[in-house]
């Protein structure tokens, strides 16, 4: 085949799946713009707010107590830098570049599937996958959240792991773990891949490109003397003061979140399984990274969709590996009876397949906006599953702060470390013998029990 026509057979679940990305990632953007900007929400404000604050001196960790690794931080400081001090083309570049990443995340993942599958249905099917959760278009306009970022890094890692560029790879999954701390599954997942592929000099370069990153952060952080407060509020906090949960209400939450799309679920199970059995000296990180994540959503994080969205990466990866086996199965069956006939169930098999994914991203669209009654009655059902409140002394109202949205329009250098207030946040505090006027958060805590 000459080049060029081998370029076009390649690019054919591009072409068919880029403009879907465009088209409902534009309108994601134009809706926020039309109807919710120049409105931002609590996280964006928070992560672009500590942006600025790092410009003017402020340290995270420090100055700033939160759960969140720091690359957000910084990504929101260089967004700063770029505006010029001037918060609303802050929030608009946030915006573009979070909604840029996201529909990038969704083409990565469906460059992964061609590549491993080689079969472009599966490749569309898996982007498609993806778009099942319509918050990952219609959040992502609202500007810097630091799920969005450690799916795109994560992604991006292993793309270059899978193509053999092991360092890169390390560097991508550390910035993945450094956004959000679920990232670290792809750091793990790609050492495999790259031990796999190149043996242990490629496992010892994406080491070397994660530890990179690292000892960047932590040599930043020793030298703003954050980094004690950075393990204890990003690794410490969240192990000790999580939220509590019961598994009913994270299924009920995991059905939330998916809507109609839940439909994929058992189907990427399939696929995971089917990628375990048939080809697991290739494919076993597939079902290994759809484990661990969804031990994340199940037992350990899930306050909402954001927190599904890695998760959803592997669940795409494993609807590709089904759609892959529907597809080449359909062509095994009739090849020996007649080459066209198989050619042709193979091609309507696939044609069906992306059309039912298709219909469920237009139903995901319904989910998320006309609020059917089985929304409700599962809405219900996950409030009835939560445990009892909690009897916590403090409430983040008894912090006496302005809204993180005054904050940031306001461009205020808050008097205290406890300005955003998060429940984990109060639990901490309570947990800790903490005070909410505490100007710096810059030591380890005296006990970290419930006593």
């Amino acid at each position: 085949m000459p080049p060029r026509s081998r370029l076009l057979s390649r690019s054919t679940w591009l072409a068919v799946l880029g403009p879907i990305v465009v088209v409902l990632f534009v309108a994601g953007f134009g809706r926020h713009l039309l109807v919710d900007w120049p409105t931002i929400a609590t996280d964006p404000a928070f992560f672009q707010h500590t942006g600025w604050y790092v410009l003017k001196g402020g340290v995270p960790y420090v100055d700033v107590w939160d759960v969140n690794p720091p690359v957000p931080f910084g990504i929101a400081a260089v967004l700063a830098a770029l505006s010029g001090g001037n918060m609303l083309v802050l929030h608009g570049l946030g915006a573009t570049l979070t909604t840029l990443i996201a529909a990038a995340s969704v083409l990565l993942v469906a460059w992964i599937a061609r590549h491993v599958t080689g079969d472009d249905a599966a490749a569309i099917a898996a982007g498609l996958a993806m778009l099942v959760v319509p918050e990952l278009f219609l959040l992502s306009p609202e500007g810097v959240r630091a799920q969005f970022y450690a799916l795109f890094f994560g992604v991006l890692a292993l793309a270059l792991a899978l193509r053999d560029r092991p360092f890169l790879a390390g560097t991508a999954a550390a910035l993945s773990a450094g956004s959000w701390q679920s990232g670290a599954v792809f750091a793990m997942l790609i050492v495999g891949i790259a031990y796999q592929r190149t043996g242990a000099k490629g496992a010892l370069r994406a080491i070397a490109g994660g530890g990179v990153v690292t000892g960047a952060v932590v040599l930043a952080f020793a030298a703003t003397e954050g980094l004690v407060p950075m393990v204890v509020q990003t690794v410490v906090a969240p192990l000790t003061a999580g939220s509590s949960y019961t598994l009913a209400e994270r299924v009920y939450t995991i059905l939330l979140v998916f809507g109609y799309g839940s439909l994929l679920v058992p189907v990427a199970l399939y696929g995971w399984a089917r990628a375990a059995v048939s080809d697991v000296r290739e494919r076993w990180w597939i079902p290994a990274g759809g484990l661990l994540l969804a031990f994340q959503v199940l037992f350990v994080d899930l306050d909402g969709s954001t927190d599904a969205f890695l998760w959803l990466a592997f669940v795409a990866l494993g609807v590709a590996v089904a759609v892959e086996r529907v597809t080449v199965g359909g062509s095994v069956t009739t090849n020996r009876r007649n080459d066209d006939a198989s050619r042709s169930v193979r091609r309507w098999t696939a044609v069906a397949a992306v059309a039912v994914i298709a219909l469920l991203v237009l139903s995901g669209l319904a989910w998320h906006f006309g609020s059917p009654a089985s929304q409700s009655t599962l809405q219900t059902r996950q409030e009835a599953a939560e445990p009892e409140g909690e009897s916590l002394p403090i409430t983040p109202g008894d912090g006496n702060v302005p809204s993180m949205q005054t904050i940031y329009w306001e461009q205020a250098k808050p008097e205290t470390c406890h300005y955003r207030l998060s429940w984990n946040e109060v639990r901490w505090i309570a947990m800790t013998d903490d005070r909410l006027d505490r100007r710096q958060c810059d030591g380890w805590p005296s006990r970290t029990d419930r006593g």
